[in-house]
């Protein structure tokens, strides 16, 4: 066989090319067909790169099971400003397999049809399990039976929340934070406080309590550690989905928790050994001006702390 072009005749002859050229042709043909077939998909991680990065992220992190932070980085992912309707496909899609690998079918369920809103054509691919596959057409048939909600509605009014972060904490003092929610359309059923001290762990979520107007919650004393603590609020609707955020788990708000004075001048023991030193010096300066017949001359001690 043949293929012109990849390599020349031997000079003067129709002779058949040596092996090595034979190997150097099909080793160009396979690093040929290698691009072909793995252009769309770097293509598609470098649109990602280009647009959300957090959606490259959160596919990660669910490849390597690692569903909880994954959760945490698709829902900051999906409010991130400056989605595409095929990015919040794909946001809305990895949040479904995500709750669902989680045992959270509600939410999984809210985000499958979002997506369907979206999307109402897409079918879930033949490589997931029967169990899986049964699941979500069920959800579609659902919101088929709905009449397919969502489709072609124009898009909310957003959502805002309102919070003015603490400068600065005291270690090992809870730390009560505030925040007020607009919601012209009625959407947040939830406003979630997500924490962590230092900038490593999992973010922890609690739920904020209603007061005076607004939500209030509470990190805990024994979280609240040198030299900061990240947090952020996140607003879900009815079903659990991220709505609107004031920080997120990729750019969090920061308390800074300053180390502890090991300064000598807030030692207790210095003050009282101090205390102890002037009051020798000062009966001394006394013993010895009571000696002799002559006039005593009054005197300044000076005693400086720098």
């Amino acid at each position: 066989m043949r293929i012109a072009g990849l390599y020349p005749l031997a000079r003067g002859s129709g002779s058949m090319p040596s092996m090595s050229s034979r190997w150097l042709a099909w080793g160009v043909l396979v690093c040929l067909s290698f691009v072909v077939f793995r252009a769309p998909a770097e293509a598609q991680r470098s649109h990602h790169r280009r647009g959300n990065p957090l959606i490259q992220q959160g596919q990660s992190l669910y490849d390597d099971l690692r569903f909880e932070e994954g959760l945490q980085v698709l829902s900051a992912a999906l409010i991130r400003a400056g989605n595409t309707p095929q990015d919040r496909v794909t946001i809305y899609r990895l949040l479904a397999f995500t709750y669902l690998a989680l045992g959270r079918e509600e939410e999984a369920a809210g985000a499958y049809q979002s997506l369907l809103a979206i999307e109402p054509e897409y079918e879930v691919g033949s490589d997931v399990s029967p169990r899986t596959r049964s699941f979500f057409e069920r959800i579609r048939q659902q919101w088929e039976d709905a009449g397919r909600p969502g489709v072609s509605l124009a898009p909310p009014a957003p959502v805002e929340i309102r919070h003015r972060s603490p400068a600065q904490a005291e270690r090992n003092q809870a730390v009560q934070l505030s925040a007020s929610v607009d919601d012209p359309s009625g959407r947040v059923a939830r406003l979630v406080l997500a924490y962590r001290q230092g900038t490593s762990d999992v973010f922890q979520r609690i739920e904020t309590e209603p007061a005076d107007g607004g939500f209030t919650a509470t990190i805990p004393a024994d979280d609240v550690s040198p030299p900061l603590v990240e947090y952020y609020f996140e607003a879900l609707d009815a079903q659990g989905l991220p709505i609107a955020a004031r920080g997120d788990v990729a750019a969090p708000l920061r308390i800074a928790v300053p180390e502890p004075s090991h300064s000598v001048f807030r030692k207790w023991w210095f003050w009282t050994a101090a205390a102890l030193v002037i009051g020798s010096a000062v009966t001394t300066a006394v013993v010895l001006s009571g000696g002799g017949g002559s006039p005593t001359q009054q005197g300044t001690l000076l005693i400086t702390v720098r």
